[in-house]
Formats: structure tokens, sequence, C-alpha cells
């Protein structure tokens, strides 16, 4: 459950596929644009489960993407920079 006392906005994300970080291999990574949070989860039968706070912080996140290599990324709409989520 996601409630305002945890921020103002849910800015959706990706699951990461890559390589480079096996722990992060298939958590499906999301964020609040006004606290700059980034959670993470996996989904088992259907149900999100192990949801943990990452250690990243995006002043203004408004999107994410993923890179050829399966890395993700997300986009301060604030300061106009691209950040390396995970990969």
């Amino acid at each position: 459950m996601y409630s305002h006392e945890k921020g103002c906005s849910v800015t959706g994300g990706y699951v990461y596929r890559g390589r480079a970080a096996p722990a992060a291999f298939g958590r499906y990574f999301f964020g609040d644009l006004c606290s700059g949070t980034i959670w993470s989860l996996r989904v088992e039968n259907g149900r999100a489960v192990d949801q943990r706070t990452e250690s990243s912080r995006i002043g203004q996140l408004s999107s994410f993407g993923e890179g050829p290599d399966g890395a993700l990324y997300a986009v301060s709409v604030g300061s106009g920079s691209l950040f390396r989520v995970v990969g």
C-alpha cells in the first residue's frame, strides 16, 4: 500500500533484467516524485513481496529508463540529470 505519508506521486519503473547486479535481478524499481525515494520489490504468485527502500534518492524523480545492457536509469525533472540506479 502506498500512502501520501511516503510522498506525493508514484513514478513507475522497470524490472531489472541486467547481469551486473545479480541481487537486483527480477526486482521492480519505482519511486516518488516529491521525496525522491526509490523502492524495489519482487512479485511472487501475483503478489508484491520483499519491498525495500533502495539507497539511491533522486529529487524530483520523473521517469525511469533501461539501457541496452539492462542497466536502470532515472531522470530528475528538477535538475535534468540522468542517474544510474542499478547495473
